[in-house]
């Protein structure tokens, strides 16, 4: 039984002012697929709770080079869109493993983001994307970069008052190729025992300008395999090279052994993950393909 209370603002300005109000004490809600599973475990306690579905629905918008992602926008709302499906596959493709269509359906980008699961799905094609989160509080706003928005398992850099009101994307350069792959314990709707993303961006030659690998489940918090992308921004891509990038990737990893897996078979699932998704993204090469 929960003994809490419930408001549900109809505009940004309110919903920020009982934020920083009850500062420490409230919770926001979109989806709340994460957060009632918490609360009916007695893992969350709110003494009220700010529902956010009622703010006016902006939609995805296209401005100074980047891709704005309103706050309330929904895993199913991320696979029906055509923008994000052409320019940002990897995205979709992470979405369309988030839980069955009731989570994807009611379940926010901004809020899985938010709830900082070393797991979360949609937090690495974010993060291999360069995404920004648009903090708000009371009084302005602040951009942080995504990934330096963790800390560790269940906490960020937002302050107690503060809401992600949008997650921004720079538009990608042309021939940008990424994917998403994901291991879980069953086929569907299975928390990731490892996952990673990858983007790579050629010049017209097919040589790596800009390279991005997030590993998830491997480490306190989503993360970016920096030197796996060094090699790959500093070296033709060959079979060589995607081996030492797999490694490099390996030992950017730092899991834990759990329920669902050991650290040890962890570590090594990075690394072929790691492999299989560059081997995809050369086969991609191989037949021509280039977005924009």
């Amino acid at each position: 039984m929960f003994h809490l209370n419930y408001i549900s603002p109809d505009s940004l300005e309110e919903l920020l002012a009982v934020l920083h109000l009850h500062a420490g004490e409230a919770r926001l809600i979109a989806g709340g697929t994460d957060l009632i599973p918490q609360m009916r475990l007695s893992r969350q306690s709110p003494k009220l709770l700010i529902d956010s579905h009622r703010l006016p629905w902006v939609g995805i918008a296209e401005t100074n080079g980047c891709i704005c992602l309103p706050a309330s926008l929904t895993h199913s709302q991320v696979l029906s869109s055509p923008l994000l499906k052409n320019a940002y596959p990897a995205l979709v493709n992470a979405c369309q493993q988030v839980g069955g269509p009731p989570v994807r359906n009611r379940g926010t980008l901004a809020g899985n983001l938010a709830n900082a699961s070393p797991a979360a799905d949609s937090a690495l094609p974010l993060l291999v994307y360069d995404a920004q989160i648009i903090a708000a509080r009371h009084d302005g706003e602040r951009i942080i970069p995504l990934n330096e928005f963790y800390l560790g398992p269940g906490k960020t850099r937002l302050a107690v008052d503060e809401f992600i009101r949008e997650i921004r994307m720079p538009k990608t350069p042309p021939r940008t190729l990424a994917v998403f792959l994901k291991l879980g314990n069953r086929q569907s709707m299975a928390i990731a025992v490892a996952s990673v993303a990858l983007r790579l961006s050629l010049d017209e030659l097919g040589k790596v300008i800009q390279a991005r690998l997030a590993l998830g489940s491997v480490a306190p918090t989503p993360l970016r395999a920096y030197q796996a992308e060094a090699i790959l921004q500093s070296n033709p891509l060959s079979e060589d090279t995607i081996l030492l990038a797999a490694q490099a990737a390996r030992q950017a990893a730092s899991p834990i052994s759990d329920l669902r897996a050991s650290a040890g078979y962890r570590r090594k699932m990075v690394s072929v993950l790691t492999r299989r998704a560059l081997e995809m993204v050369c086969t991609e090469i191989t037949h021509g393909y280039a977005n924009g």
